[in-house]
């Protein structure tokens, strides 16, 4: 498992047997995933006897498998922002960088300049993997840390921005092991918003107050 990304690392190891299944053994899908990377994310949870919750993706969004990792077998990881500071797109073949929300992210490095951020899900596993994962219809997954508190208007502001290329394009406002959806927030249609944590979800009228306190 290649990578890690806090709030979606992933991590490289050098064997399945490495793995501690819950139950049931992997799927086909996922063996064939492992055998052309060996390159997890980190789901959320807390670390327990020193394995870390992972999980494996395949092509297809329903193909998600969990399990776990012990931490000494992890041979690197990566946080979301190594693949932006590292301008990561650029070592795929020219017609993957020719893809829609690649070429949209590359429109949005210079609008974050800012902030400290990286992407996850299937760009993320694309240039960290190689593997083909991204669609004409793929959205831009932003994790953001640490990001200074905002209106809502400000926040509106930011997505319009962002969102500007054709592409849907959401941002993760994290701090720690909490975070929650910048668009939910600049929706601003309920009272409250959903704050993921390690724990479980939460509700918080003030979500930017929340995930400093955490």
């Amino acid at each position: 498992m290649k990578h890690l990304l806090q709030l979606r690392v992933d991590v490289t190891f050098a064997h399945e047997d490495d793995l501690i299944l819950e139950k049931n053994p992997l799927p086909e899908w996922a063996k064939d995933s492992l055998s052309k990377a060996k390159i997890v994310v980190v789901r959320r949870g807390n670390l327990k006897n020193n394995l870390i919750p992972i999980g494996i993706r395949g092509k297809q969004k329903n193909q998600r498998w969990g399990c776990f990792l012990p931490k000494d077998k992890i041979l690197k990881h990566y946080h979301p922002d190594y693949f932006i500071a590292h301008q990561s797109w650029r070592n795929l073949p020219h017609d993957r960088q020719a893809m829609l929300a690649f070429q949209a992210l590359v429109k949005i490095v210079p609008l974050l300049t800012k902030l400290r951020w990286g992407v996850s899900g299937s760009l993320v596993y694309e240039m960290a993997t190689g593997i083909e994962m991204v669609h004409q219809t793929s959205d831009i997954d932003i994790i953001a840390w640490k990001v200074k508190p905002m209106s809502i208007k400000q926040a509106q502001l930011l997505l319009k921005q962002l969102n500007q290329f054709n592409v849907h394009a959401d941002m993760q406002v994290v701090n720690r092991d909490r975070g929650f959806a910048l668009e939910e927030y600049a929706m601003n249609r309920d009272a409250q918003i959903l704050i993921k944590t390690n724990a479980g979800p939460q509700l918080s009228a003030d979500p930017w107050h929340y995930i400093e306190e955490g």
